[in-house]
């Protein structure tokens, strides 16, 4: 349950540091359980790599109809001009998503963890819907730069009502490549929406305006804390130059009292569509996972 002083932390910030989420150990067996699914995915999955950069507009169907699927994102300098992997699958993974919510039995019950709901609900979320789930893994020396950019611009509601929440599963600084964030740029409005129509996806306006990188902040957070992002606040991280990897955890939720905009790059599968943290159907336990230390 989130305290009167972190409702009026993140409504004046737009975003909310919670430490020791979930314990190292756990942190630890979730990054293996990446691990292992970048392993299993990397033979079936296209050799595109998935760019962090603003795209102009894209016909890639291995990303479009990833929505309701767990699917494998490679890192571009990772990759021979072939196509062909230069190192392992779990050294050169960018990311896995989009439907870990849903598809996972790890993940699934991480994503529909008490803690998260209760926090949802003391940010105003009346009807949480489960939309979108990453593990992003910035790898050492190869993890790209992720543009400042917002969440709403990508998941659209009318009013907007994304809600972010990113879990460190590995220690986030500055030197790896942390969050970087906008404090109070929640306030502003919307700079662009990234459209779809039918197979292709744009950006509207096409060259949107520049946020204010001068006036950015570094996160820098444990393994285990979690980050509560504002859909309209502007976030981003540099490129990771080290020698250590930033795995982390990535959950998306809008209300559902809110309209889904239906041009959002992101169309669930026919079979699983958007459900809440009570969801039971996917067979996933509501209770979380063991090694949760819920915040007071």
């Amino acid at each position: 349950m989130l305290t009167p002083d972190m409702k009026n932390a993140f409504d004046t910030d737009g975003f909310l540091v919670v430490p020791d989420f979930i314990d190292r150990e756990t942190c630890r067996r979730l990054l293996d359980h990446a691990h292992g699914l970048a392993d299993e995915l990397a033979p079936e999955a296209a050799r595109t790599a998935f760019s962090t950069a603003l795209q102009r507009g894209t016909e890639d169907a291995w990303f479009l109809d990833s929505g309701g699927k767990v699917r494998c994102f490679f890192d571009s300098r990772a990759l021979a001009p072939d196509g062909s992997l230069l190192c392992p699958p779990r050294e050169t993974v960018n990311k896995i998503g989009h439907a870990l919510h849903d598809r996972d039995p790890i993940f699934g019950p991480l994503s529909r963890d008490p803690g998260l709901a209760a926090i949802a609900a003391g940010l105003g979320v009346s009807q949480p819907l489960l939309v979108q789930s990453m593990v992003l893994f910035k790898q050492a020396h190869t993890g790209g730069e992720v543009v400042s950019h917002q969440d709403a611009t990508y998941l659209m509601t009318d009013p907007p009502s994304v809600l972010g929440f990113w879990l460190a599963l590995e220690d986030a600084t500055v030197k790896n490549g942390c969050l970087r964030v906008l404090p109070g740029g929640h306030r502003s409005p919307l700079a662009c929406r990234y459209r779809r129509t039918g197979n292709v996806v744009a950006y509207d306006p096409p060259d949107p305006p520049a946020f204010d990188e001068t006036r950015f902040i570094p996160l820098e957070a444990e393994a285990g804390t979690l980050i509560v992002l504002h859909g309209l606040l502007p976030h981003s991280s540099f490129a990771n130059t080290s020698d250590r990897s930033r795995g982390a955890f990535t959950l998306h939720v809008v209300d559902g009292t809110c309209k889904w905009s239906e041009d959002n790059w992101l169309h669930p599968d026919p079979d699983m569509p958007m459900r809440g943290f009570d969801h039971t159907g996917s067979g996933f336990p509501v209770q979380g996972i063991p090694g949760r230390s819920v915040p007071a």
